[in-house]
């Protein structure tokens, strides 16, 4: 059973830079982060007020890499940037935010 992302078979077998070590395993003066994208939409009127006819996004980052009680803390998670709505952009205007 997982407890954590760490535990999952893709970041067990992937390789370092050298292509033949670990990702997991960090030589001495070195830190291996493991990042996660998140790309989110809210109503910023709520969803009574306006229903789905308005959408913002947020794009941020947490650091996998931080224990699991303290990752998603707000002082912990990086805002990447802001889509304005007030709709959501299609998927290839999406890409180029990205």
């Amino acid at each position: 059973m997982w407890k954590d992302i760490f535990d999952g078979e893709a970041l067990k077998n992937f390789l370092g830079p050298d292509g033949k070590t670990p990702f997991s395993v960090q030589p001495t003066g070195s830190m291996h982060l493991v990042l996660s994208l998140f790309v989110d939409w809210f109503n910023p009127y709520g969803n009574k007020k306006a229903g789905k006819s308005h959408s913002i996004g947020a794009i941020y980052i947490v650091c996998m890499n931080l224990p699991e009680h303290l990752r998603y803390r707000p002082e912990n998670i990086y805002l990447v940037g802001v889509i304005p709505g007030p709709r959501e952009p299609v998927l290839h205007q999406i890409n180029h935010l990205l």
